[in-house]
């Protein structure tokens, strides 16, 4: 595994994968990649001056390295002014 020195290098290694505009609800995926290895994902819904996290995900070898920090970032660079909440029973393991 290669060492991250800043939240930089895994905030520029983050891509937009989906995002289904076909309703009113709007899906959005994030996927962060070190190394060409798909590392971390958010995957979360936007409605009604909402963003709910369904999914935030880092692989156990690459956490501690700030990629859901920079995931968040990201979602929230990408949804400005939105509150974000996360789906019932995923709250447990989410540090703030």
């Amino acid at each position: 595994m290669t060492e991250i020195n800043s939240g930089e290098a895994v905030k520029t290694a983050l891509r937009i994968c989906k995002q289904d505009e076909q309703s009113n609800c709007t899906h959005l995926l994030l996927s962060a990649f070190l190394d060409q290895q798909h590392v971390g994902a958010l995957d979360c819904s936007i409605h009604a001056g909402q963003v709910c996290v369904h999914v935030l995900y880092v692989k156990p070898s690459y956490r501690e390295l700030g990629i859901a920090r920079a995931l968040l970032a990201q979602l929230h660079a990408e949804c400005p002014g939105l509150e974000v909440i996360c789906e019932k029973g995923n709250e447990q393991g989410m540090k703030h």
